[in-house]
């Protein structure tokens, strides 16, 4: 970095206030998140770190993400896989749950969001329990009309993935249901319905996966707190070329699950 009035790089930068000061001439100047994300060392070190974390190379990762954090103390991605390192590869219980809480208050640049999703995808099998925290993240950075397809894009991916790994249907809890009916009302997510139709038979604590309907006070929980939370996502779609179908499949799976409850 150097001094925009005389050209000296004899300069001291604050990255906590994003002033830099010149030692030569005694220049102050702001940098705005924007141009420091867009500086070239920045830019450099953020490459490096996503490409060496999608690989597996965790320490260089974080290497480069500390780089960036030194000029840039709240790019995003470099911090998300600062906390990823320290949660999952050094063992520093907390840190993902640390990063969610702090990334909120942070106004993030297109690049950021589209970074992130990236990072989250690629590590998405460690990252079940922070599916309500992702798609708060995401849904919250991408609220304009230009951003729906990207949106439903990555929901319509990282949602059915995390169900499709879900050891139970404890996952299914108010919150969550809550989310998924806004984004069925806001943007379809048409692989999440389907998905969340066919973890009905699948999710191993449903009666038909484990044929256990003789089990009644258990298969009619299931039918109570999953199969009929279910609905009411499905309910919650969108009008489109999709719902009636998704009503349909729905109402089909309900009636053989009712059939074999009875």
């Amino acid at each position: 970095m150097q001094c925009h009035g005389c050209g000296s790089t004899n300069v001291v930068f604050d990255s906590k206030r994003r002033i830099l000061k010149c030692n030569q001439c005694g220049k102050e100047e702001y940098y705005s998140r924007a141009t420091l994300n867009a500086n070239g060392r920045v830019v450099f070190g953020k490459q490096n770190a996503m490409s060496f974390f999608t690989e597996g190379k965790y320490e260089e990762s974080r290497h480069y993400a500390m780089e960036v954090l030194d000029i840039s103390m709240d790019n995003a991605p470099a911090l998300y896989i600062l906390s990823y390192v320290d949660e999952f590869i050094t063992g520093k219980a907390g840190a993902m749950q640390t990063f969610f809480k702090q990334i909120k208050d942070i106004p993030l640049e297109y690049d950021e969001v589209k970074d992130l999703r990236e990072l989250i995808w690629s590590s998405a099998y460690r990252l079940s329990d922070y599916e309500k925290d992702i798609i708060e993240l995401i849904a919250l950075n991408m609220q304009s009309p230009e951003d729906l397809p990207e949106l439903t894009e990555f929901m319509d991916k990282i949602c059915p993935y995390f169900i499709s790994k879900r050891v139970s249907a404890d996952y299914l809890d108010k919150e969550l249901a809550d989310m998924y009916k806004e984004l069925a009302d806001h943007c379809g997510i048409p692989k999440t319905c389907f998905a969340l139709i066919k973890s009905i038979s699948e999710n191993p604590d449903s009666p038909i996966a484990g044929n256990s309907f003789f089990l009644k006070a258990k298969a009619k929980y299931f039918y109570d707190n999953y199969v009929l939370v279910i609905g009411t996502i499905i309910e919650s779609m969108k009008d489109n070329e999709f719902k009636q179908k998704f009503m349909g499949a729905y109402a089909q799976k309900q009636k053989q699950f009712l059939e074999q409850l009875n």
